[in-house]
């Protein structure tokens, strides 16, 4: 390429004969001179440094860099003091010359024109080449010098991609990235060029830019965006809302060749190491299907009680566990036995081998044989199966007694069995604080449970009032109680008690005044209650003496929350048709099928009266199904 000397305001330009002017391809030519003519298959390679006018530059709309660089007022004094050092790459249209690499070059000519630094007539010396190749060099230019911001360079691969027929691979290799990330930009370049713009204005970040990619739609990338703003869990949690990641533990029981084979298909998430099920529908019922498989050969085994889950149940590590009883081996089984040992210690001197690791799964094997239940364990035993975090099945055995009074199930209906345990979290932080707020009912209910733990002998897991003192953890998450009058009790107690010395407490406490006394006492007792059904477990004793004292609190959870926003964003589009039909009729919910989940989300929010309480929020347990069971424990306790 032609390089131009420094050229100033009153410097003068060689002449046409100036001994270093190449003769061929590159040539340097007074303004107003004819271009030679060259064969077409020279074009593209074909450069030309001429002088030009600054009056006839533009900035082309092919130059790669749309956010505004940096540097320009330094750029402009630069070229007043020094000339302009290095040419302007240009292509000629129109009678004038698109700048597509220089463009802080020309910016400081144009602002020192405007200034009137220098005339109108100041000559510039520009490299011409073929538009064709404007996109690419321009990429190259600027990707040398100041650093461009990933917008320009998403737009500028997705234009040689759509305009320049350029694969991944092939952007890669000529700009000298990795074919991943080169294909990453490309994902960018998906994106609304709403979005876009905003992520070349930095009102929205690389990590928020790579979440909304998860969805090709640009209306919903653009309403995401305004919900979410520039919150990248947000995004991806409001457009991952019906999917199913395919690192769940459900995905990786199932498996994505048997998940496929069944029709279903998933996002590629390529910002993450993982993608997403996009029917967990197919997915559910696949799980299901090889779960109740499996209870179905439990029961055959002779279990007292079978269970199975797609997670740990609350209570799993509780259960008083049994274990398999030895037998000794048989003659035969000793002769494997020695023959598998004799081998593997002849093969370990040899190093680790295909046919070790075999030998030692053989006699694993054989060894867990001898480790067995019996009939009796079996008639008086229970073993659950479920899901661990990695897919793999875990399973646990429990002494389970005859006679004793099961969990009831839960009615879920649209609400899954973690919304289950959210709603009746919040409704015993709303018992807490109406007990907070009622001392003599405190000490009724403290009365209750010491009572049936010392005099009945009934278990303190079984009470709504875990008196040993413990604090009862609620999983609510914040965004679920918002703009509601719920307060947690004990940060409040504590502020308000935090007078109460440590070492002088007894003494302290006995000279308080009785109100004080009777208000602590409530604070206490408050924060021990405890009616939350947990994930997969069922209505208790537990939640029937929570409800007891519910009622007799007089609680009325409509006066201290109602579902906003966040609670119905969480539910899948089929919960929100359900709750919608059972609560507007079946017409409502047929005319809102065909929305997307979040415009359904917001609109069955909009549609519910002011009053309404999803389901399990509005009781612990039915007051139908109360039963005396004191004493007991549930069989899956």
């Amino acid at each position: 390429m032609g390089i131009a000397r420094p050229v100033g305001p009153e410097a003068d330009l060689p002449r046409p004969d100036h001994p270093s002017r190449r003769r061929i391809l590159i040539g340097r030519i007074e303004s107003g001179t004819p271009r030679p003519h060259l064969p077409p298959q020279f074009a593209r390679n074909l450069t030309m440094t001429i002088t030009v006018k600054v009056s006839q530059l533009r900035l082309s709309p092919l130059n790669v860099r749309k956010v505004e660089p940096k540097g320009v007022e330094q750029m402009a004094t630069s070229i007043l003091a020094h000339g302009v050092v290095q040419s302007l790459t240009v292509y000629e249209e129109g009678g004038k010359y698109l700048v597509f690499a220089g463009g802080r070059r020309f910016r400081g000519l144009d602002l020192l024109r405007k200034r009137k630094a220098i005339p109108a007539t100041f000559p510039v010396p520009v490299t011409i080449r073929d538009k064709a190749e404007a996109v690419e060099l321009s990429l190259i230019e600027n990707e040398q010098r100041e650093d461009m911001h990933p917008a320009d360079r998403v737009r500028a691969f997705v234009s040689l991609r759509d305009e320049g027929g350029l694969g991944a691979e092939d952007i890669a290799a000529r700009f000298t990235y990795s074919a991943g990330y080169v294909a990453q930009l490309l994902r960018l370049g998906s994106l609304a060029p709403e979005i876009l713009d905003a992520f070349a204005a930095d009102q929205i970040g690389m990590d928020a830019a790579k979440a909304l990619t998860i969805c090709d739609d640009h209306a919903a990338q653009i309403a995401t965006y305004e919900r979410c703003g520039n919150n990248a869990n947000a995004i991806r949690r409001a457009l991952t809302a019906e999917k199913i990641g395919t690192d769940s533990a459900a995905f990786r029981f199932v498996g994505e060749e048997a998940y496929e084979a069944a029709g279903g298909t998933v996002t590629a998430d390529l910002f993450g190491k993982h993608g997403y099920a996009d029917h967990p529908e197919i997915l559910d019922e696949l799980v299901w299907g090889k779960l109740d498989a499996i209870k179905a050969e439990l029961k055959a085994e002779g279990w007292h009680v079978v269970e199975v889950a797609d997670e740990a149940p609350y209570d799993i590590y509780s259960r008083p566990s049994i274990r398999p009883t030895t037998r000794e081996a048989t003659e035969h089984e000793a002769e494997q036995l020695a023959a598998l040992d004799a081998r593997i210690e002849e093969l370990e001197q040899d190093g680790d081998s295909d046919e070790l690791a075999s030998l030692f799964d053989q006699r694993e094997e054989l060894a867990d044989s001898f480790h067995a239940f019996t009939d009796e364990q079996k008639a008086i035993g229970g073993v659950c199966v479920y899901l661990g975090y990695d897919g793999e099945l875990q399973t646990r055995h429990w002494r389970a007694k005859i006679g004793e009074v099961k969990a009831e199930p839960v009615e879920s209906g649209p609400y899954p069995a973690s919304m289950i345990e959210r709603l009746t979290g919040i409704r015993t932080l709303a018992l807490q604080q109406a007990v907070a707020a009622q001392p003599d009912l405190a000490l009724d209910i403290l009365l209750d449970t010491l009572t049936a733990q010392i005099i009945h002998g009934q278990q303190s897991y079984t009470m709504a009032a875990d008196i040993k003192p413990s604090r009862a953890f609620i999983q609510v998450e914040d965004e679920l109680v918002n703009n509601s009058s719920l307060d947690r009790v004990e940060p409040q107690l504590v502020e308000r008690f935090d007078d109460i010395p440590a070492t002088d407490r007894f003494a302290t406490i006995r000279a308080m005044e009785q109100a004080d006394k009777m208000q602590l006492l409530a604070g206490l007792v408050a924060i021990t209650l405890n009616g939350t059904i947990f994930n997969h477990g069922g209505i208790s004793a537990r939640q029937h003496s929570a409800e007891e004292y519910a009622q007799a609190a007089g609680l009325d959870l409509r006066t201290v929350w109602t579902p906003t926003q966040p609670f119905f964003d969480r539910l899948k589009k089929s919960s929100l048709l359900t709750i919608l039909g059972d609560e507007c009729g079946a017409e409502a919910a047929a005319n809102c099928a065909k929305m997307k989940k979040g415009e359904l989300a917001l609109a069955v929010n909009e549609r519910l009266p002011a009053s309404w309480l999803p389901e399990p929020a509005r009781s612990f347990a039915p007051a139908s199904k109360q039963t005396d069971d004191e004493g007991a424990m549930s069989e899956v306790a």
